[in-house]
């Protein structure tokens, strides 16, 4: 083994480690948009197809291979939740491999590629994707693989693998398209003198051919559409509030990860006469538009903008090895100060910030969690516990109560449920924290379409314990408190008349213990005459909670 080799083995587990421990901090979280994975793995390892609910052809989820992935794990006996986290933080790995591998290629120094896997390492946003239980992880390793063949492609084999690693992450997600779209144009431009231009553009795309052109296909015979159902219930035709909400969680991207300075470092690469780096700034570019135009996502952190994350890296450090060669050319009596100032900057820029970074998600990160191991997954298997087969609940937060409980569950967030999907699609409403509130007008139709089910249990997210609320109970820094719903769902399906005449409240589970003096309180009622194992009873301070 050669010493360079050495050098890089060694670096790599180093940097490794750090990314490591880094992720294992939110190694516990629990998001429960990755629930809802894990119910329709369920009934595809069950045999009933991936479905949420059985019987109901309603594509929930945005990502095929995660569910396969998954359905797989559960067929082993494996248990998903624990498999997916530790295959985030393998796919990680891969991510900082090939950030260096990009890096080195695009810069042409080994030691600008270990400065962008050392941003990649501490980048908050990676380590939270790849132990968020979604297929964030292995989507963004894939395109960053798909990445790192291409701009270093010499042959029609080095643009296969480029194709094969971009066609699997767009198993992962569709948007896996954009850069396999982006790079199949650069490479009919780069190639275009070469005899075997052809086959390299071949190469290129026979694996989307092959791979993802039939499993679109199946999944589009299965649904019935070729876009996901949660394009319709997350993306409203009113793009208004749409891209504001977009361009602020870009905006609070571009604050937190310094991501500003690391667009306007590629841009001024683009003009350095590399057509590679032009390729990564239109990329970029256009990939940030899109993700504007969706309005940006609500799920900690920035986890739309992970997959750029190698761009933006390869850029910095490249930047960082030009600025460093500069200096020395440029000074020569004080160079080695110069240099040592830009590490001092960089490092006072980056770790704080980092650290930062780390102790606000690692709080944001343990309230949701805490709701869901203390509220949403013991209410699944509360629930099921209350009543036999054939019981069904409605609510907005689905995934955790879906799969504990394997009761049918009607989505009033229109995720897995088309009918609210559509409301929501045609509805017009307001973004709040990235998450799109229907109007007045919406929210009663879609509780009008979600009674008309019967469901017999609604769950209801309130600012504290119904009762409490109506009698004045309820106190805020020695105020009562008025009633308020978190969704425009659960407020107007509270406010319908028929909902009081056929539904009794039953009990409340805190959702949200970080509030001093109040929380977020799933209440849940049950349809009037519903036999049921047992009831709630109040305890000496007169609540009722479910357990």
């Amino acid at each position: 083994m050669s010493r360079d080799t050495r050098v890089d083995v060694v670096a790599f587990s180093l940097i490794g480690l750090l990314f490591v421990l880094h992720a294992l901090l939110f190694f516990p979280m629990r998001v429960d948009d990755a629930f809802i994975l894990m119910r329709y793995a369920e009934n595809l390892a069950a045999g009933h197809g991936p479905v949420f609910n059985l019987g109901e052809r309603v594509e929930g989820f945005t990502s095929p291979a995660m569910v396969v992935i998954e359905a797989a794990f559960l067929r082993v006996g494996v248990e998903p939740l624990l498999a997916v986290k530790l295959f985030g933080i393998a796919c990680g790995l891969v991510l900082l491999g090939a950030t260096v591998a990009l890096t080195r290629e695009l810069s042409g120094s080994r030691a600008a590629g270990w400065i962008a896997g050392l941003l990649v390492a501490l980048h908050t946003g990676v380590a939270v994707a790849c132990v968020n239980g979604l297929e964030t992880a292995p989507f963004a390793a894939f395109v960053a693989l798909g990445l790192a063949f291409h701009v270093r492609a010499r042959s029609p084999r080095d643009e296969g693998l480029a194709g094969l690693a971009l066609a699997l992450a767009i198993l992962f997600r569709l948007e896996g398209g954009l850069p396999l779209a982006f790079i199949g144009a650069s490479a009919l431009w780069r190639w275009r003198r070469e005899p075997d231009r052809w086959r390299r553009w071949l190469a290129l795309a026979l694996p989307t051919l092959v791979l993802v052109m039939p499993a679109y296909a199946l999944k589009a015979v299965w649904f019935g559409s070729l876009t996901p159902n949660t394009l319709l219930a997350k993306v409203p035709l009113d793009a208004t509030g749409r891209f504001a909400a977009g361009f602020d969680y870009l905006a609070q991207y571009g604050t937190a990860n310094y991501g500003y300075l690391a667009l306007l470092g590629l841009w001024v690469l683009a003009f350095k006469g590399d057509v590679r780096f032009r390729l990564l700034a239109l990329l970029g570019t256009v990939w940030l538009g899109y993700i504007a135009s969706v309005g940006g996502d609500w799920i900690p952190h920035f986890r739309f903008l992970v997959p750029l994350v190698p761009i933006a890296s390869a850029a910095t450090a490249t930047t960082l090895f030009l600025l460093w060669k500069l200096l020395g050319e440029r000074m020569r009596e004080g160079a080695r100060t110069a240099r040592m100032g830009l590490v001092l900057i960089m490092a006072a820029a980056v770790v704080p910030a980092a650290l930062l970074q780390v102790q606000g998600v690692l709080m944001k990160v343990q309230d949701a969690t805490r709701a869901s191991l203390l509220a949403r997954e013991p209410l699944g298997a509360w629930l099921t516990s209350l009543v036999g087969p054939g019981a069904s609940v409605a609510m907005l937060d689905v995934g955790a109560v879906s799969y504990r409980s394997g009761l049918r569950v009607i989505d009033t967030g229109g995720l897995t449920d088309a009918r609210v999907a559509r409301i929501l699609h045609h509805s017009n409403g307001r973004y709040q924290s990235n998450l799109f509130f229907p109007d007045n007008a919406g929210a009663r139709e879609i509780a009008q379409v979600v009674l008309a089910d019967r469901p017999s249990f609604v769950v209801l997210l309130l600012n504290g314990e119904l009762p409490r609320l109506i009698e004045g109970r309820a106190q805020f820094e020695g105020r009562p408190m008025k009633l308020n719903a978190a969704y425009q769902q659960d407020r107007a399906i509270l406010t319908t008349p028929s909902f009081s005449q056929e539904y009794e409240y039953l009990c409340s589970i805190p959702a949200d213990t970080s509030a001093a003096g109040w929380s977020w309180e799933y209440n849940v009622f049950a349809r009037k005459g519903l036999s049921l194992a047992r009831r709630p009873q109040r305890d000496a301070q007169g609540t009722t909670r479910c357990f």
